[in-house]
């Protein structure tokens, strides 16, 4: 099974983010396919770019939503996002600074990357956003926890 492929294991019940994720994976599938066929980096670099700002504006996405629901993982989860963006960015350099080294495993490793993040730290975050007891119990042992100290 390709590790960049939609699963629906992925879905989240949130339309909107899962249309992202998706985007976001069929984008890293074009591009290792680009690569594989030959394609240089010059001639990748502009959806390389376009799939960093693609991220960069889901992540943003995200936040607004977890921070307007007063989400207890939103620390949390932003911090796993700069992580990951500062990592695609450290990518993207090496990258410029060394065409040679963009592969299709390069992508590959980018994606798995993504796909880690979906299920480890999108898919909890987003349960309890699509499930506002759950979210309303979370953020009351938060409280609890805050004020014994």
């Amino acid at each position: 099974m390709d590790g960049l492929a939609w699963q629906g294991a992925f879905v989240s019940g949130l339309a909107k983010i899962d249309q992202e994720h998706q985007a976001l994976l069929e984008m890293l599938q074009q591009l290792r396919s680009a690569i594989a066929e030959g394609a240089t980096f010059s001639q990748v670099k502009p959806q390389l770019l376009a799939c960093a700002r693609e991220t960069e504006r889901h992540f943003q996405h995200e936040e607004t939503l977890m921070a307007t629901a007063n989400h207890p993982l939103y620390l949390s989860h932003r911090a796993a996002h700069q992580n990951l963006l500062r990592h695609l960015r450290g990518v993207l350099e090496e990258v410029h600074a060394h065409p040679e080294n963009l592969t299709a495993e390069t992508i590959e490793a980018i994606g798995a990357l993504v796909v880690r993040h979906i299920r480890e730290e999108d898919l909890p975050m987003l349960y309890l956003l699509t499930h506002p007891a759950a979210l309303a119990q979370q953020q009351g042992a938060e409280l609890t926890a805050e004020n014994v100290f």
